[in-house]
């Protein structure tokens, strides 16, 4: 619990609550710290030779599916954001069609990153760090966030 001490000010306890992080942009930093980790241990399997069986497997293997699953929630968040309103989400109010192409951009981006996942590693790390910054420019053009 956060609790700064501002009685000297007050005579009274005041209990100051954290910024809460918007979902998007905590799956989006997710994404990027499992995306960098995926190209860590996929450099790791290739200095071994590339088995397909033992620790640095298991382990690459693992961190591959946290990917997939977090790139799984933010494609639902986004899409959630759809039905319900994506202004919220994206930073972009209206027209439209200037939402619904933000949520496009990012998703097609969710893809690229799931694609690099599968089949070239060693793009995470770029893939990963640009699509946060991307989550974090829509959501500070509508002041959810600060940089």
């Amino acid at each position: 619990m956060n609790c700064q001490d501002l009685r000297h000010l007050t005579g009274k306890w005041i209990r100051i609550a954290p910024m809460r992080t918007p979902p998007m942009l905590k799956l989006a930093q997710d994404l990027e710290w499992l995306g960098c980790e995926l190209e860590y241990q996929g450099m790791m399997h290739a200095h071994e030779g590339y088995p397909e069986s033992g620790p640095t497997w298991e382990a690459f293997r693992r961190m591959q599916k946290g990917v997939l699953a977090t790139i799984d929630k933010l494609e639902r968040e986004l899409k959630n954001s759809v039905t319900y309103n994506p202004s919220a989400l994206v930073g972009m109010a209206f027209p439209l069609d200037a939402t619904l192409d933000a949520i496009g951009v990012q998703l097609a981006a969710l893809e690229d990153i799931r694609r690099c996942a599968d089949y070239s590693v060693s793009e995470m790390p770029n893939k990963v760090r640009s699509f946060t910054r991307m989550v974090e420019s829509y959501l500070s053009a509508m002041g959810a966030v600060s940089r």
